[in-house]
């Protein structure tokens, strides 16, 4: 359900995005700090890694379904399996946009401070400290 949710917020808020602001202009939201800015990014989340855009296509399929068997084998944590649709939502729906663009992701989240980026990018990269953060706290430390 998390990640249906996340595909969602990012298809109505890309399609907002694409239908009122035109390609490459910023509409300023708090000042100098915030702008929706709309740009295409070829590369990876956050404008990193621009190679070859169906790279990520490709990348955002496996982890989408490796995570999905992933859940089906082992269903039973909620907080996991919703930690996990962040995951899965933000993944799918850069691939969707990548399907729908040629290649590239529709950014428009600029705080001028950090590249630009989408709900997608947001939810995959909560989705993956929330995933390190529950294994750190539940790694057992080694006391000697």
């Amino acid at each position: 359900m998390v990640a249906v949710v996340v595909i969602v917020l990012d298809r109505i808020t890309k399609s907002i995005v694409n239908a009122t602001i035109p390609y490459g202009t910023e509409v300023p939201v708090m000042g100098h700090l915030v702008g929706i800015t709309n740009i295409r990014n070829a590369g990876a989340a956050f404008g990193f890694a621009p190679v070859g855009p169906w790279v990520f296509l490709a990348a955002s399929l496996m982890v989408s379904i490796g995570l999905v068997i992933y859940v089906m084998r082992d269903p039973g944590d909620v907080r996991a399996d919703a930690v996990l649709g962040l995951i899965l939502g933000g993944a799918l729906g850069n691939a969707f946009d990548r399907i729908i663009n040629g290649g590239g992701v529709t950014d428009f989240i600029n705080f001028h401070f950090w590249p630009v980026f989408n709900v997608a990018d947001s939810a995959v990269t909560i989705g993956v400290l929330l995933l390190v953060a529950g294994y750190l706290l539940r790694k057992p430390t080694n006391a000697a």
